[in-house]
Parts: structure tokens; sequence; C-alpha cells
């Protein structure tokens, strides 16, 4: 399953931009995960550089095959939540980034 979850986080990437979205966005730290079944990919964005604080994103592909969209803001050990979208097609997935943090993913 390793090969595939990181398979998923790597067409997740490419979704959003690839090289051009790390660029324009300041993005690092990536990693894949597998939650039984369900492969994504977590990032960190620059502190105090996204909207409502964010700094930590969580894109995981459902068996459904839309995503589920989770943005944190992650403060020393503390984790909030500051929104979560369901049923997102990969389509959407660089509109709804750009919407919730207002980082431009492209020219």
């Amino acid at each position: 399953m390793e090969n595939y979850a990181k398979f998923v986080a790597t067409e997740i990437l490419k979704q959003l931009g690839g090289n051009r979205f790390i660029a324009m966005t300041g993005a690092t730290k990536f990693a894949y995960f597998d939650e039984n079944g369900e492969c994504g990919l977590f990032f960190r964005l620059p502190s105090n550089f996204a909207m409502k604080g964010i700094n930590l994103v969580k894109i995981k592909l459902t068996f459904s095959d839309t995503y589920l969209v989770t943005f944190f803001r992650i403060r020393g050990t503390t984790k909030k939540e500051i929104s979560k979208f369901d049923n997102i097609y990969c389509d959407q997935l660089e509109s709804l980034f750009s919407e919730e943090t207002g980082l431009a993913t492209r020219f």
C-alpha cells in the first residue's frame, strides 16, 4: 500500500500545480499517508503567510473518488482545525486552496 499512497500523493500535487504550486505558495514538508485505504497528502505552509493562520493542509482521496480537504493552524503543540471540505473534485482543488488561504497557485 505504501507505493499506492505515494502515487496518490504525487497525483494530488500534480493536480494542485506541481512545482509551480510549490514555488507560488512556499509549501514544504510534504508527506503521504494511508488511513485504512484512503490515501493522501499533508504539507506545511509558511507561518503567517496564509489567511486565517493556516499552515497545514491535509488532502485525502476518499473511496468515492473525491477529496476531503482540511485546513489547520498549528502553534506549538496545539493543532486547530480551521475548515474542512468534503466531496471536492480534482478540478476544484486549486480554487478551494486559493479561496481558503488567499494564496495564488498560478499567474
